[in-house]
C-alpha cells in the first residue's frame, strides 16, 4: 500500500496585520527541489512581523510564501491538488443550494469531532480570547444574535490556536460544563493548534462571516 503524502501547498499561518494566510509545503522535499522555488519563499521569523507574533495564528517561522506566489511553487514542483483547484471544488459547491448545505453540514459534522475528541479545555475569559484574537468568525451571526438567551458560537483564532466556543449560559444550559468565562453565563470551549484542514473546515462552514456584534471585551 502506498502511504506516501501527497505534495500540496497549505496553510501554515494566518496573519492579522500584514501578510494574510502563509503557504508552505506539507511535507520536506530533496534540496535540489526546494532550490527551485526557494526565491518565491522567505524565511520568515519573529522579528518579521509587524507586532512579533502577537497577531499570527499557526506556525509563524520557517520558508512561507505569499498567495500571490503559490500557484508559481506549485507548477515549478508539479503540484497538481493545486489551491486553486480546491478552491474551484468549494465555489462550485457552493453555487448549488443543496450541494452548499451539505457540504456545510459535512464541514460542522468534522469539526465537532475534532474539537471535541482532540482539543483540550483550557480555563479561559472569552474577553481575553477576544482582545488577543486576530479574527472571529461568527456562522451565520448565531453568536451575535443568540448571545443574550445563551446560543450560538464561535470561532476564535488566537497565536495559541483556533478556538470552537458555544454559547451555554441559557437558563437550562448545564453551566457546569462550561470552561469558558463570559458575561451571560459561561460557554464551553474546546481549542486545537492551527491546522491547514482545520481552517479549511471552519471557513467553509461560516462563510468567514466575521463577527459583528457587541464588543466581547
Amino acid at each position: 500500500m502506498n502511504t506516501e503524502k501527497e505534495l500540496r501547498m497549505e496553510t501554515k499561518c494566518y496573519d492579522a496585520n500584514e501578510y494574510g494566510y502563509l503557504y508552505g509545503l506539507n511535507q520536506r522535499i530533496p534540496d535540489e527541489d526546494f532550490n527551485k522555488v526557494k526565491k518565491y519563499m522567505r524565511d520568515f521569523r519573529r522579528k518579521d512581523y509587524a507586532d512579533g507574533i502577537i497577531k499570527v495564528t499557526g506556525r509563524p517561522e520557517g520558508y512561507r510564501c505569499l498567495e500571490e506566489d503559490v500557484a508559481k511553487v506549485e507548477e515549478i514542483l508539479g503540484i497538481t491538488n493545486t489551491l486553486a483547484k480546491r478552491r474551484e471544488k468549494i465555489e462550485d459547491a457552493f453555487s448549488d443550494v443543496t450541494r452548499k448545505r451539505e457540504l456545510k453540514d459535512q464541514a460542522i459534522t468534522w469539526l465537532e469531532v475534532l474539537f471535541t475528541r482532540g482539543g483540550t479545555q483550557p480555563e479561559q475569559d472569552l474577553s481575553r480570547l477576544a482582545v488577543h484574537s486576530t479574527k472571529i468568525y461568527d456562522p451565520d451571526d448565531s453568536f451575535k444574535n443568540g448571545r443574550e438567551d445563551g446560543s450560538g458560537c464561535l470561532f476564535i483564532y488566537t497565536p495559541h490556536g483556533m478556538w470552537y466556543i458555544i454559547n451555554n449560559s441559557g437558563e437550562d444550559s448545564n453551566k457546569s460544563l462550561n470552561n469558558v468565562k463570559t458575561p451571560e453565563g459561561g460557554a464551553i470551549g474546546y481549542r486545537l493548534m492551527y491546522e491547514d484542514n482545520v481552517d479549511t473546515l471552519i471557513r467553509i462552514y461560516t462563510e468567514e462571516n466575521l463577527y459583528s456584534g457587541d464588543k466581547l471585551y
